[in-house]
């Protein structure tokens, strides 16, 4: 007898509620904003879909607490009351007790409202208290109604063929409802497709259930309509053989791990084919093994180009956390601030994905709290009330760009400067700090101009955590600021934290690699371009004068002696130029990149580390921090 496994739904139930619950989290921002009055049947789908899935989940908690916020929000839907800030505000609260709820059973332990949560929800409404559901039961099931006599010939096996709604949310757990609302009928012999097929996202909610039970066909058709959400329902006697499944099953769910893990393998094995492409290159006289070598060249570029495709998730999974934190943030401080997030469709690598999160994060705290001034401060310096908060991702040739962007006050420069001279942080005589600068000193560790300390800032670890952050990444951040303007931060990523393309250059004996996407064009250093400016050398190239960095000298090693001019690679990071002046250009090559651990306090010269070739470890330069 087929059993139900209801630890197989555990992760697709998680991963289908944290949609609703965001999806539901922004509809109040919505409702909040008083921009579209639909949202609130928004709302109530989501709570619905929640409550159904974790009844066929036997959830009774989450159960129990969905069914009150939906009791709460049916008045205000139908129209027969307004929404109220404190009702509003309970709502919120809600949310948050079941994205609670539902995080608490991935550690198998069981939800209870915090102060009261229920209670306080009854009175706002006036609303009965949801009745006690046990944790163990989801909806009830009808009782089995057995045929006259109860004979052996009217237990025999029917195949009960059921068709759910196109419009049912999570099709797993609602055949999985209606599998438990079938057991207790009876014994359950075969089910097509296999429950596992029931997780993946091509389901199309048909199936059928072989059934032994002394029911009539009417009570066994009764019992499905009874889950909910069934389009339609056929009993008839079992065939000796099974029933096909579903030719609608077009995409599967794969655990994250599991694409981590072939990235890897694809990283290595693009490595691996180019040494094999130069040996075959090193043995021309055999034509065949320099082909073989070629088309399996081409074979795993195809498999790369491929993995990273399935690997790529929209920005909004990241982005759509944000207007919650900031409007929690922004109300805790008093202040009023409007959320614009541009760029929400972009597809990203998904570990760079994850990985961003919290730089973005620190940035908008920051912004909110130190650049977003009050709304008394704004309107007596002749500015809206509210706040303009703007989020943004996009591509250009370099990668990934995201900007976080505020209208507040900017950041006093004067104030910095001061700091930074009495920490020693810039000599005594500096009368001025550029962007460029002004960066260096606020992602110094433990550096803060905050007069006290709060829950939200003053420690000196955010932005230095941010900048951090983004450079173990292989990214480069960029600040812009006016008083009483505002201030930018843009954040620019690798489109992939695992390969790229790499320009092998040999500076001070060591080989270092440039990322390709970074490098304009290489050139000798010929004395006819070189030009001094301010005691810095540089090279003039076409009506531009670009700093020259001797990598040699910059990072203490000893230059290894060349004949003739030395190469100059022009590379450029944030709509900044550098000439870095090499000893060799070696090579360009694709690159499995290594997060590289520094202690804190390290020259930024270095985004990450690989493996060249011969198996010799080669650092990766960070343009951005030379610039």
């Amino acid at each position: 007898m087929t059993r139900l496994n209801l630890d197989a739904y555990a992760d697709l139930f998680r991963t289908e509620a944290r949609e609703h619950l965001e999806a539901m989290e922004g509809a109040l921002l919505t409702l909040e904003a008083g921009a579209d009055p639909s949202a609130m049947d928004r709302l109530f789908r989501g709570l619905h879909t929640i409550k159904g899935m974790a009844a066929a989940m036997g959830y009774g908690e989450v159960e129990r607490l969905s069914h009150a916020l939906e009791s709460r929000c049916e008045p205000l839907r139908a129209g027969r009351e307004s929404l109220r800030q404190a009702t509003l505000g309970l709502l919120f609260e809600g949310v948050d007790h079941l994205r609670q709820a539902t995080g608490a059973l991935h550690d198998g332990q069981t939800w209870s409202p915090a102060h009261g949560f229920l209670a306080r929800l009854e009175a706002d409404g006036g609303i009965a208290p949801p009745d006690p559901v046990e944790e163990t039961e989801g909806e009830p099931s009808p009782s089995p109604v057995a045929t006259p006599g109860g004979s052996a010939a009217a237990r025999d096996a029917r195949v009960v063929q059921v068709q759910l709604a196109p419009e049912s949310s999570l099709k797993g757990g609602r055949a999985l409802l209606v599998l438990r609302r079938l057991e207790a009928l009876g014994g359950i012999l075969a089910v097509d497709p296999p429950q596992p097929r029931w997780m993946q996202d091509g389901f199309a909610g048909r199936f059928t259930v072989t059934l032994r039970s002394g029911a009539t066909d009417a009570a066994v058709a009764d019992a499905v309509r009874a889950a909910g959400e069934v389009a339609h329902v056929e009993v008839r006697p079992a065939p000796g053989g099974g029933i096909g499944g579903d030719p609608g099953l077009r995409t599967v769910r794969v655990e994250a791990r599991r694409l981590d893990s072939l990235l890897d393998l694809v990283s290595e094995l693009v490595v691996t084919r180019d040494r094999l492409l130069r040996q075959a290159d090193a043995v021309a006289p055999d034509p065949g093994l320099r082909r073989a070598a070629q088309d399996l060249g081409r074979l795993v570029s195809a498999l790369q180009e491929e993995v990273f495709r399935i690997r790529m998730l929209p920005v909004a999974q990241v982005f759509d956390r944000f207007p919650r934190l900031v409007r929690d943030l922004a109300h805790a401080l008093g202040k009023e601030v409007r959320l614009e997030v541009a760029g929400r469709e972009l597809e990203v690598d998904r570990s760079l994905l994850e990985a961003l999160a919290d730089p973005v994060v620190h940035l908008l705290r920051n912004a909110i709290d130190h650049g977003i001034e009050s709304p008394a401060d704004r309107l007596a310096a002749g500015k809206p009330a509210a706040g303009s908060l703007r989020l943004s991702a996009r591509r250009d040739r370099l990668g990934i760009v995201v900007q976080v962007r505020d209208d507040g006050r900017g950041i006093d420069r004067d104030a910095v400067l001061r700091r930074s001279r009495s920490e020693g942080l810039v000599p005594p005589d500096t009368v001025t700090l550029d962007d460029g600068a002004l960066l260096r000193v606020l992602a110094r560790a433990g550096f803060s101009t905050a007069t006290q300390v709060t829950t939200v800032s003053g420690r000196g670890v955010g932005l230095d955590a941010a900048v951090s952050a983004v450079r173990a990444m292989g990214g480069a951040v960029m600040l812009e600021s006016l008083p009483g303007g505002g201030t930018t931060f843009t954040l620019r990523f690798p489109v992939t934290l695992a390969i790229a393309r790499a320009l092998l250059v040999r500076a001070g004996g060591a080989t270092y690699a440039v990322p390709a996407a970074q490098v304009l064009e290489a050139l000798e250093m010929h004395p006819e371009l070189m030009v001094t400016v301010q005691g810095r050398t540089g090279v003039a190239l076409r009506d531009e004068i670009v700093p020259v960095i001797d990598l040699a000298a910059l990072f203490g090693t000893p230059r290894d002696p060349i004949d003739g001019p030395p190469p100059l690679v022009i590379a450029e990071a944030g709509g900044r130029r550098v000439a870095l002046q090499l000893e060799a250009v070696l090579e360009q090559r694709d690159i499995v990149v290594k997060p590289l651990d520094t202690v804190r306090g390290a020259a930024p010269w270095f985004s990450g580390a690989t493996l060249v070739g011969d198996g010799t470890p080669a650092l990766i330069v960070d343009v951005a921090s030379l610039s």
